[in-house]
């Protein structure tokens, strides 16, 4: 059992996400020779009486998935896509971002579902697809190769976002599995809202206070807190560039993937400074 623990902790969040979606998955399984009523206790219900009555399903059903009998390529297909997406979302973020993002995603996808569909709901997909719209916004023409096992075929990560989209949209007009389609669109949604979040800062700006209005001898402006600013500007400009520095050694020595979360991002964000100046 210690064995099985401690390879749970060397797993990255991505795995740690699929080994409990797999073990509870297996535990629900195992449920259904007793006959318990997970459905009922588990799943999303778009009765409001019923979200009302156990509203931890609208956290639950995400990591609920169809059983073996049913569809034993549900959490087949959406354990690879979390997978996938799972370590290209940690290129150039960090774990609490991509906990962030699954969990929300699969609020608001569940939040929509309750919305606009009606039945049970179950499955990652809307937390997954969360994922691949959040990569697609923050690195549109970074190419992933598909594998169509005659022949691998790389595509903008854009194209592929819209054509999951597209393919969304025409199962959702076909009526088919339309309470899991809307749920996907949902996750997709959270997915955009937070990579130009993170781009334009819109949560920050809500919280800044507003500068307070200083009044000035002779219609002049007040040039203390500039001056300050443009100081405390310049003494901070040789420790930045000397930890940019050491990034940079540190990519020449174990390439790019061995930076930390952290890193990757103060590198990015550095990048972007000085884009902008």
């Amino acid at each position: 059992m210690s064995n099985i623990i401690d390879r749970y902790k060397n797993l990255n969040l991505p795995g740690k996400l699929i080994a409990i979606q797999v073990t509870v998955w297996l535990l629900v399984q195992l449920s259904r020779l007793i006959h318990f009523p997970w459905q009922y206790w588990l799943a999303l219900d778009s009765d409001f009486i019923a979200l009302l009555c156990r509203p931890w399903t609208l956290f639950t059903y995400m990591w609920m998935h169809a059983a073996l009998g049913d569809d034993v390529f549900h959490i087949i297909f959406n354990m690879m896509w979390l997978w996938y997406f799972g370590q290209f979302f940690l290129r150039y973020h960090s774990n609490k971002q991509l906990l962030t993002v699954f969990i929300c995603g699969g609020l608001l996808g569940g939040l929509a579902f309750l919305l606009l569909s009606n039945g049970y709901l179950v499955g990652a997909s809307g937390a997954i697809f969360a994922l691949v719209a959040a990569v697609a916004v923050r690195q549109p023409d970074e190419p992933i190769y598909l594998n169509f096992f005659v022949r691998i075929v790389p595509i903008r990560m854009k194209w592929f976002a819209l054509i999951a989209l597209a393919l969304n949209l025409m199962h959702l007009t076909s009526g088919s599995n339309t309470g899991g389609i809307i749920c996907h669109l949902g996750g997709m949604l959270f997915g955009v809202l937070f990579e130009l979040n993170l781009r334009y800062g819109w949560t920050k700006k809500l919280y800044q206070p507003k500068p307070k209005m200083q009044a000035s001898m002779g219609g002049k402006r007040p040039v203390g807190n500039e001056r300050t600013k443009d100081r405390d500007y310049q003494q901070r400009q040789p420790d930045q560039q000397q930890r940019i520095d050491a990034i940079l050694d540190k990519i020449s020595r174990s390439g790019y993937d061995g930076l930390s979360a952290e890193e990757k991002a103060f590198l990015f964000d550095a990048s972007h400074r000085k884009r902008n100046t």
